[in-house]
């Protein structure tokens, strides 16, 4: 199983902000749309950097409530890590694991075609053994 599969499921909507937003709306959007991170975006096209709910508690634990007037470009993670729609899950499994972040931007030849997350890979990869083990299972009955 590979990204694209993941994204041709759940669909490539990404929701971004620009590197002026405060913390305080962040905060807002994460909440009220229930995700774990956006995308810092630099004009309309180019990644700026990424803010997820860790990067919002490090600013508050630095800050303390100051921090809700910080802007994205002051708190986000500027070296984004990305992965590629032929990447395969066990691949980025392997890259979330190994840099210890949960969210993944999808990008190929500069373009954006998604993000998944840690939840989005384990999903997959439940999916992905069911159908091994449903496979396993007829080929023994029909054995």
């Amino acid at each position: 199983m590979f990204v694209s599969d993941i994204l041709s499921r759940k669909g490539g909507l990404v929701y971004t902000v620009t590197p002026g937003t405060t913390v305080a709306q962040i905060a807002q959007q994460l909440g009220a749309r229930r995700i774990g991170s956006v995308l810092v975006m630099e004009d309309t096209d180019k990644v700026a950097g990424i803010v997820s709910e860790r990067d919002l508690v490090c600013a508050v634990s630095r800050h303390g409530t100051a921090a809700l007037d910080l802007e994205a470009r002051q708190v986000m993670t500027r070296d984004v890590v990305t992965c590629h729609p032929d990447d395969s899950i066990d691949q980025v499994m392997q890259t979330m694991t190994t840099g210890r972040f949960r969210h993944l931007p999808v990008v190929d030849r500069g373009e954006l075609l998604g993000l998944v997350s840690i939840g989005d890979v384990v999903k997959a990869r439940l999916e992905e053994a069911r159908h091994e083990s449903d496979a396993l299972r007829a080929y023994i009955v029909a054995g």
